[in-house]
């Protein structure tokens, strides 16, 4: 008895030590957890911030693109047609030269219309002048007109108002891609788009009777068609998209981008 009163001042010490040690490690777990979670969500925004950034850099690049095209190849290829025209008078009469200057002539005006609608496609010059529904119903006009066997609609609800630059050229965008997703891999016979402007946000829908596809099995994929990029591009202006869609039942999408008003 007295060995065990004799030994209780150990084990108390003891025992307030074990709490103490338990606690500190429950502490420094707390501790190291948290910091890793903010390390991670410190690597989140870090990662959106880079992408938001590369999405910006590459817009950008695409309208330095479209305008050196503008006013450097393209007037390049238009003085060179012009001149062209100039040599042709001085040429004989052989048949083979004739014939010869008419397909070079062919070749040079067919790059001219290529650099002209590739400029277009990158950087519609209507969006800015215009707003989004004119480039929108010019591209279904394109669009439909190279795709005949496709009956493709397309519908604006709602008071029509102008949006920030960024977030039209990045609509139209998606839009583009989505439309050429349908044509490309769905193999629709029809396609209907909706443009609906509401006071604090943007819809864009987009349906087809497509095949459809899986969607949890194509979000896998490392470049599911052009599907993440579209994510991508929302995310710079704050925006999302939807895909309602499953193999043989065609495709919904919803796009939906917040405006932020002052």
């Amino acid at each position: 008895m007295n060995h065990t009163l004799d030994d209780f001042p150990l084990t108390l010490a003891a025992g307030i030590t074990f709490t103490a040690l338990m606690g500190l490690s429950s502490l420094l777990f707390f501790v190291i957890t948290r910091r890793k979670q903010l390390r991670q969500k410190e690597f989140i925004r870090y990662l959106e911030g880079s992408l938001e950034a590369s999405i910006r850099s590459q817009e950008a690049e695409a309208q330095r693109i479209a305008a050196d095209l503008h006013e450097d190849i393209g007037s390049l290829l238009s003085a060179t047609r012009m001149s062209f025209s100039l040599v042709t008078r001085y040429l004989d009469n052989c048949p083979e030269s004739l014939q010869s200057a008419e397909q070079t002539k062919r070749l040079l005006e067919e790059a001219v219309k290529n650099v002209r609608r590739i400029t277009k496609e990158i950087q519609p010059p209507a969006l800015e002048k215009l707003g989004l529904v004119v480039v929108l119903q010019e591209l279904v006009e394109k669009v439909q007109h190279a795709h005949p066997e496709v009956l493709i609609d397309l519908e604006c609800r709602g008071e029509e108002y102008r949006l920030d630059r960024s977030v039209e050229f990045i609509l139209f965008r998606v839009a583009q891609e989505l439309l050429q997703n349908s044509l490309k891999h769905a193999d629709a016979s029809r396609i209907e788009l909706l443009l609906l402007y509401q006071p604090k946000r943007v819809f864009f829908t987009l349906s087809d009777n497509g095949m459809g596809f899986d969607w949890p099995k194509v979000q896998q994929q490392t470049t599911p068609l052009g599907l993440k990029n579209i994510e991508s591009r929302l995310s710079v202006v704050g925006g999302h998209v939807v895909f309602e869609t499953s193999p043989g039942q065609g495709t919904h999408t919803v796009v939906d981008i917040p405006l932020h008003t002052s």
